[in-house]
């Protein structure tokens, strides 16, 4: 059992012997990915803008205003309900599409905009320390038009979930604002991971090209195969004598003819 495990040490070392001799493929491997990767999300990245408007749920009762100091477990749980359900009827064909015309209504330059874009701009969360607080985020090519969305969103928030729960609506926690800068790109994220692709591809490679190659590089794989003890190599005669003219050549006698 002691001889297995240090067999298998052994072909471990081996491998890390066979990278470390090929480190500098290694190294330009993912040199080369991670500069490929970088350039490629320069070359193709727009600047987008983000807005984002932060919803909370709230409980009023038409009775009795003051009942709002009191918060039960069943009145936060429904906060939370109503919470999740706003997340997926923003997303609804219908309210998408009832966006869509307001933007067009609000100015003709978004006239373009559909149902499918405003899907594709709108991502919308629930706060992860209070899940009764909606994150609604518009992200496009324009910052004027993130912000408009995020308006509109804000205006149609105690309306998207009336009817779910009696007593209980949306109301806007904080407006949106108008981006003043670009996001930042992906470009040195997706370096770093081009980069380390190019680093497991390569020593991938080598180990593989190493792990298929058949051919005997030592005396110890003769050993290995054939079952015969090592005892040491012959070397190759190819030099001259010193004031001599004959050679002395692997396979030839000194005449140069063959010895066989």
């Amino acid at each position: 059992m002691e001889e297995k495990s240090k067999d298998s040490a052994i072909d471990l070392g081996k491998l890390l012997l066979v990278v470390w001799n090929n480190i500098i493929w290694v190294i330009l491997s993912a040199f080369v990915l991670a500069l490929a990767a970088y350039l490629v999300t320069r070359l193709t990245w727009k600047p987008t803008y983000t807005s984002e408007i932060q919803l909370y749920t709230i409980m009023k009762s038409a009775d009795d205003e003051s009942s709002q100091a009191t918060v039960t477990t069943s009145q936060i749980n429904i906060r939370r309900n109503v919470a999740a359900l706003y997340v997926k009827a923003i997303k609804k064909s219908d309210s998408l599409r009832s966006m869509a015309e307001k933007l067009r209504a609000q100015d003709e330059k978004y006239a373009g905009v559909t149902a499918t874009q405003l899907s594709k701009y709108l991502r919308v969360s629930t706060d992860s320390d209070a899940s009764e607080i909606i994150h609604v985020k518009a992200t496009t090519y324009d910052p004027d038009l993130s912000y408009a969305i995020c308006e509109i969103v804000g205006e149609d928030a105690g309306t998207m979930v009336k009817d779910a729960y009696i007593g209980c609506t949306v109301d806007v926690f904080n407006h949106a604002s108008r981006a003043r800068s670009a996001d930042k790109s992906n470009a040195v994220r997706n370096g770093l991971i081009g980069g380390l692709i190019g680093l497991v591809a390569s020593v991938a490679v080598i180990l593989a090209i190493y792990m298929l190659d058949t051919s005997l590089k030592s005396g110890e794989d003769l050993a290995n195969i054939s079952g015969v003890r090592y005892l040491g190599d012959i070397p190759d005669i190819h030099e001259s004598f010193k004031g001599g003219k004959y050679e002395y050549q692997r396979g030839y006698g000194s005449s140069g003819t063959s010895t066989t």
